[in-house]
C-alpha cells in the first residue's frame, strides 16, 4: 500500500489557482487573518461595512454579483439560476427600502448547491432563513419585498462605497464581517494568509510558555 502525501500549507499551495477554490483551506482561516494579508500585500481595503451575518456560519466562493433595483427581486432569482455550486451571490441594490433575499430564495440557493448570499441592502425572513442554516449576510433587515420584475444585470461589475466587486472576485465572510478578494490577487492573498496562520500559531506556543505578547513582538 502506498503512503499518503502528507498534507501541509504547501501542498495545498501547489494544487491551488485561482480558478478552484479548496473549501478546506478556507473553512480554517478566517477574515481579519485574510485582512492581515492583504494589508501585507498592500492590497486595498476591501472590506464590506456595516454587512453583518444573519444566519449560517462562514460563507466562502466566486462572486455572482446583482446589480438591481430594491423593489425587484425577480433578478435576484435570475441570478440564483444562473450561478453554479459553490458560488456566492452578492446583490447590490439602489437603496435598502425593501428586501431582496428571503426564505424561498434561500431555500432555492440552498438546494442548487450555493456557498452563501451577501446582500448590500435588506433581507426578510430571518428565522425562517436561520433554520435553514444558509449563510446569509446583509446590511439590514426589513419586513417588506418588492417584486419579480427582472430588469437588473446579472454578472457585471458593482460597487458598494468605494469598494468595486466583479464577477468571480473571491468572498470571504464570517462572524467579523464580508471581505472581498480580487480574483487577479486570490492566490496569493491565501498563501500570505497561510503564512500568517502559522505565525499566529507560534505565537499562541509562546503565550502558553509565559512569554508576554510584549517579548514575542518585540514591543519597548
Amino acid at each position: 500500500m502506498k503512503n499518503k502525501p502528507k498534507i501541509s500549507p504547501e501542498t495545498i499551495l501547489r494544487n491551488f489557482s485561482t480558478k478552484k477554490f479548496d473549501q478546506k483551506t478556507l473553512k480554517n482561516i478566517s477574515t481579519p487573518q485574510i485582512s492581515d494579508a492583504m494589508k501585507k500585500l498592500d492590497i486595498k481595503n476591501t472590506s464590506l461595512k456595516g454587512v453583518k451575518l444573519r444566519s449560517g456560519e462562514k460563507l466562502s466562493g466566486s462572486a455572482v454579483t446583482v446589480k438591481t433595483n430594491s423593489g425587484d427581486w425577480g433578478t435576484v432569482v435570475k441570478a440564483i439560476e444562473t450561478a453554479k455550486k459553490g458560488q456566492v451571490i452578492v446583490i447590490c441594490p439602489d437603496n435598502n427600502e425593501q428586501a431582496l433575499w428571503g426564505e424561498l430564495t434561500s431555500r432555492m440557493a440552498q438546494k442548487n448547491g450555493l456557498g452563501g448570499t451577501v446582500v448590500l441592502g435588506a433581507v426578510r425572513d430571518i428565522s425562517a432563513i436561520r433554520s435553514l442554516n444558509y449563510p446569509v449576510f446583509s446590511s439590514s433587515i426589513i419586513p417588506n419585498a418588492g417584486m419579480p420584475l427582472n430588469r437588473g444585470e446579472v454578472n457585471v461589475p458593482i460597487k458598494f462605497g468605494d469598494i468595486e466587486i466583479h464577477p468571480n472576485d473571491m468572498i470571504i465572510g464570517d462572524d467579523c464581517g464580508v471581505l472581498v478578494i480580487p480574483q487577479s490577487r486570490y492566490y496569493e492573498v491565501i498563501k500570505e494568509t497561510i503564512n500568517i496562520k502559522e505565525q499566529e500559531k507560534k505565537i499562541s506556543e509562546k503565550i502558553e510558555k509565559g512569554f508576554s505578547l510584549s517579548e514575542i513582538l518585540g514591543i519597548n
